[in-house]
């Protein structure tokens, strides 16, 4: 017994070792993870280098006062909603910023991408030397120098100064990529005297291009930034959270990504320098965008902001309707059709502009922020119930505004059928032969339908015997009479059924309405003259058959005896 106690000892023993050992392997792996979690409020006054995550926890507050903060490559500073970081004179940075510019695609005269180079050193026999940036070249592309027209390719283009130009002390480049290709510019170098001096395109002076490359590292905002007085350079800014800036420089880090309707940024006294794309700022639908009058942002050919929507569709309750969208951007008229979903997604689903808030330095816009205004016109919308060659229109609408919302339900303009009551004409209880039934039907929509019905016996679920397929036409807001006859030959309690048929275009049975109702109990009887008459046809059937039968045998007997007749004429004779 004691042994037994002994060996228990060991196993329980044994198993609380093991135990304790995977907690301490559990914690030994969180200790080793990269993330530097931020939980409570810490403040930051000296420099730090970023190698990894920084991740600032629900509760949390990271403050950074006076400091430089470098991040390496795929770093990133994560805010959870519910945390919250301050800059204060502070400056965000990575090893590695952006420098290689790329054209907007114009290829006229002012809004051509361009370079300027200072040539007060150069007196004349130089060259210039212009460099692609990676994965792109210059074949198809063309230089404009000095009123000379060249043709550029592969990724290296030069271009010898031989006159004097000691009296020009810019010397203007214009580039124009294939088509309407951007053109990419990584370095541009000039070599004089046997010397080779060498510049990021970016660190020159430039028109209607934006800087190009890769950017090290992420700020992801869903909680809170705010910053004062600091310098954010080579970042890439996402947020679903709020961002405040208050006379800040963002340098090489637009556009900031507003990816949720719930999003807001506000700029007070703030300079966005050096956008990746032709806006500073890329919002949803809903986000909130507050830019102050002081605020300025890159300028040029890039717009401050742009409102996004992607994904948006129409719903129509039928099929294959046809429909146009005038006032989308970039698009003078959008047709398509409704799937067999009834959805028709809008330019395919793809991510569109719906507003614009224009850069100052723009020329062409009217005003200074664009907004969508389109309008929605249904072409054909055609199903069993406004047939094109009945005297109902088309059901939806034209006229309809496109507003923001995802999904757009085109409803407007469409039946809705109900029964209202089904019953004998002169509510008679009990019947002989047939009846005339009444069946009434609403229409609860905005738009006339002409319908049918089929109707069935209630207790067995057999077609019956009705007028084929009685049908009305009722106008919107109106009720329908249906009229005809039910036959039924057969004594005894029965209860009609009628259903009404819904068009097969429609994505959903009940889309227009529709259902069944059952009429009350009629007492079916059967005419006893009827029935005595019934016993009697027949017999007269049997009767008037074997008469018949009789005839052909009696007249086919006599002509056989013909035929035999005139064969063998003596053959009477001989008898």
């Amino acid at each position: 017994m004691r042994d037994l106690m002994v060996k228990r000892h060991i196993v329980i023993l044994s198993l609380l070792f093991f135990i304790a050992n995977l907690g301490i392997i559990g914690n030994s792996s969180a200790q080793n993870t990269d993330d530097m979690l931020i939980e409570s409020d810490i403040t930051w006054t000296e420099g730090q280098n970023i190698d990894g995550v920084v991740k600032i926890l629900d509760g949390g507050k990271l403050t950074i006062i006076d400091s430089e903060i470098i991040f390496s490559p795929e770093s990133s500073l994560e805010i959870d909603k519910g945390g919250l970081l301050v800059l204060e004179q502070t400056q965000l940075t990575s090893e590695n910023i952006p420098s290689d510019l790329k054209g907007y695609g114009y290829c006229d005269e002012f809004n051509r991408s361009t370079i300027i180079l200072d040539t007060t050193s150069y007196d004349n026999n130089f060259e210039i030397i212009l460099e692609s940036s990676a994965n792109s070249n210059f074949n198809g592309a063309t230089a404009y120098i000095q009123n000379e027209v060249l043709t550029m390719n592969n990724s290296e283009f030069s271009y010898i100064i031989q006159d004097n130009i000691s009296s020009v002390e810019r010397l203007i480049i214009g580039l124009c990529g294939y088509g309407s290709t951007p053109i990419s510019l990584s370095t541009v170098s000039v070599v004089y005297d046997g010397v080779t001096e060498k510049y990021l395109a970016s660190d020159l002076e430039y028109r209607n291009m934006m800087i190009s490359g890769f950017r090290d590292y992420t700020l992801d905002i869903t909680g809170d930034l705010k910053s004062y007085n600091s310098t954010i350079i080579g970042a890439n800014i996402i947020a679903t959270g709020n961002i405040e800036l208050v006379t800040n420089d963002l340098i090489r880090s637009g556009p900031i990504l507003l990816n949720d309707d719930n999003a807001s940024i506000t700029l007070t006294n703030t300079k966005i320098i050096g956008s990746l794309d032709d806006h500073d700022i890329r919002a949803m639908p809903e986000s909130e965008i507050n830019w102050s009058e002081d605020t300025t942002g890159s300028g040029d050919l890039t717009d401050k902001w742009e409102r996004r929507i992607m994904g948006q569709y129409l719903q129509f309750d039928a099929v294959w309707v046809e429909y146009q969208i005038k006032g989308l951007y970039g698009i003078d008229t959008y047709t398509n059709f409704s799937n067999a979903d009834g959805i028709s997604y809008i330019d395919g689903g793809r991510e569109r502009i719906i507003e614009i808030g224009w850069s100052d330095d723009n020329i062409w816009a009217v005003d200074d922020i664009w907004r969508e205004d389109a309008i929605i016109n249904v072409i054909k919308y055609r199903t069993a119930w406004n047939p094109e060659n009945s005297e109902i229109g088309n059901y939806g609408i034209s006229g309809l505004k496109l507003t923001n919302d995802k999904i757009i339900i085109i409803d407007q303009n469409t039946p809705n059928i109900k029964w209202v009551s089904l019953e004998s004409e002169e509510s008679n209880e009990e019947a002989i032969g047939s009846i005339v039934m009444l069946g009434k039907v609403v229409n609860e929509g905005t738009a006339a339908a002409h319908i049918a019905i089929t109707c069935y016996i209630n207790s067995s679920g057999e077609n019956a015997e009705t007028d084929n397929y009685p049908n009305v036409l009722v106008d919107p807001g109106e009720i329908g009479e249906i009229i005809f006859d039910w036959r039924n030959s057969k004594a005894g309690n029965e209860e009609l059924k009628c259903v009404i048929l819904t068009p097969t275009q429609i994505v959903e049975e009940d889309s227009f309405g529709g259902g069944n109702m059952t009429s009350e109990t009629i007492n079916w009887k059967v005419n006893e003259d009827e029935v005595g008459f019934s016993y009697v046809i027949p017999i007269l059937i049997v009767i008037s058959l074997g008469i018949i039968i009789i005839g052909y045998i009696l007249v086919n007997r006599a002509s056989i005896k013909t035929e035999i007749n005139t064969v063998n004429p003596d053959t009477e004779n001989n008898r």
